[in-house]
């Protein structure tokens, strides 16, 4: 499904609300899965956010573990960890309806 997505953490440091509004979003095609993660060697859910082909860069890292954290009228979050050059990091994603 596509969605406007804009990260609320940055290496896990949560941002403020007021940093939250002005950070970089990006639209494109999210989807959660399940699969098996050769990070954690086990079963994971895994939220992937695409905005052309899958073998370019992406704006965002997989969220892993992932939850659906809060769900209201102007969107949902989901919130897991990040894998950022071998360090996991807890991030979430805003997710609403592009604009």
């Amino acid at each position: 499904m596509i969605y406007k997505v804009t990260p609320r953490f940055r290496l896990g440091r949560a941002l403020s609300p007021q940093e939250v509004q002005s950070a970089p979003s990006a639209t494109g095609d999210m989807v959660v899965v399940s699969e098996m993660s050769n990070y954690l060697n086990r079963t994971t859910s895994v939220a992937r956010f695409q905005i052309a082909e899958k073998n370019e860069r992406q704006p965002f890292h997989e969220l892993h573990d992932v939850a659906l954290s809060w769900m209201g009228p102007n969107g949902f979050v989901l919130t897991g960890f990040e894998i950022v050059s071998g360090i996991a990091y807890m991030q979430s994603w805003w997710c609403r309806a592009p604009t």
